[in-house]
C-alpha cells in the first residue's frame, strides 16, 4: 500500500466507485489527510483506507478533480505523494489548527476559539487571548505551529519563536545555507515552493528581500504551504479574516511564487 495525502481543502470518500450520489457518501477527508491506496484505479477511483476521528474506513475517492479556473483547465489530483517526514509533520500541525478552528470557520474572539488564540500566545510567554483584538496573532499562530512539529523533530526547536514574522523571516534569511537552521529565507527565483516551505508577504507598506535581510523590524506575514499545485499554492496561517485559514499563492509559468500580495520571500524548510 502507498502513503499519500488529500491535496484539495476536502475530498469525498465514497463507499463504491461510479455515479455520484448522496447514497455513496462516507466521509469527508480534509486537506493532508494520509490515505493508503489499497489497489489500482478503477474508472477513475482510487481505493483507499484512511482514519476518519478514530475510526478506520475505506472507501473510493477520486483520482483526478476537473479542471477549475487557478489551475488553467488542468485537471488536479487529488492526491500528493509524501514530503519528507519534517515537512510533513508541519503540516500536520498546520492543519490540526485549521481543523481546530473548524476549517476557517471559527472566529478568534468567539468561544472557544479566543482561548485558542491564548494557548498560541502564551507558548511565546505573552498574557494575550483573541479578544484582544487589536493585536496581531499571526506570527504567533506560526511559532505555535512550528513548535508543535518540534515535539517530533528537534531542528524546528532552532527556529526563532516570536509575536512578530519580521524577526524570524530576517532570522532565516541571515542563517541560509546553515545545516542548523530549520528554514532558509531565499529569493523567489532562487527556489520553487514545496510542501511545508513558509510564504513570507509585507503587511501594509512593500517590504523587499534586501530590507528583510538587513532588518527585523517591519509588518510582515507567513503562512505555511500545504498543497503545491501547477499554477498555485495553498497555505495555512493564522490571523486570517481572523481565524486560522487557507490563503491562496500565484505561481509563475516557470514554477516559482510571484510576487503578488506583498510576496518577497520564500522560507525553505531545512528541517530534517
Amino acid at each position: 500500500m502507498a502513503t499519500m495525502y488529500v491535496n484539495v481543502e476536502a475530498l469525498n470518500l465514497r463507499n463504491s466507485p461510479g455515479p455520484v450520489s448522496p447514497a455513496t457518501f462516507k466521509a469527508r477527508l480534509p486537506l493532508g489527510c494520509a490515505v493508503d491506496v489499497t489497489g489500482p484505479a478503477q474508472d477513475g477511483w482510487l481505493p483507499v483506507k484512511t482514519l476518519t476521528g478514530t475510526r478506520s474506513q475505506a472507501g473510493f475517492v477520486k483520482a483526478l478533480l476537473p479542471p477549475s479556473e487557478p489551475t488553467g483547465g488542468i485537471e488536479l489530483p487529488s492526491l500528493r505523494e509524501p514530503a519528507g517526514e519534517a515537512r510533513e509533520a508541519l503540516v500536520a500541525a498546520a492543519v490540526r489548527q485549521w481543523e481546530r478552528f473548524r476549517f476557517g470557520q471559527g472566529l478568534e474572539h468567539e468561544s472557544p476559539f479566543y482561548r485558542y488564540v491564548g494557548e498560541m500566545w502564551a507558548a511565546i510567554g505573552l498574557p494575550h487571548d483573541g479578544k484582544d483584538r487589536d493585536i496581531p496573532w499571526s506570527a504567533a499562530a506560526i511559532s505555535f505551529m512550528v513548535r508543535d512539529a518540534a515535539a517530533r523533530f528537534p531542528s524546528y526547536a532552532g527556529f526563532k519563536f516570536a509575536a512578530a514574522h519580521a524577526r524570524y523571516i530576517h532570522d532565516a534569511i541571515r542563517r541560509a545555507g546553515k545545516a542548523d537552521a530549520p528554514f532558509w529565507g531565499v529569493r523567489l527565483h532562487e527556489r520553487m515552493p514545496e510542501i511545508g516551505d513558509l510564504v513570507a508577504r509585507s503587511r501594509e507598506e512593500p517590504i523587499s528581500f534586501d530590507h528583510a535581510k538587513a532588518s527585523d523590524a517591519f509588518k510582515s506575514h507567513t503562512d505555511i504551504v500545504v498543497s503545491v499545485r501547477p499554477d498555485e499554492v495553498l497555505a495555512i496561517g493564522g490571523n486570517v479574516s481572523h481565524t486560522v485559514g487557507i490563503t491562496r499563492y500565484a505561481k509563475t509559468p516557470a514554477g516559482f511564487l510571484q510576487p503578488s500580495k506583498g510576496v518577497f520571500a520564500l522560507l525553505v524548510n531545512n528541517a530534517s
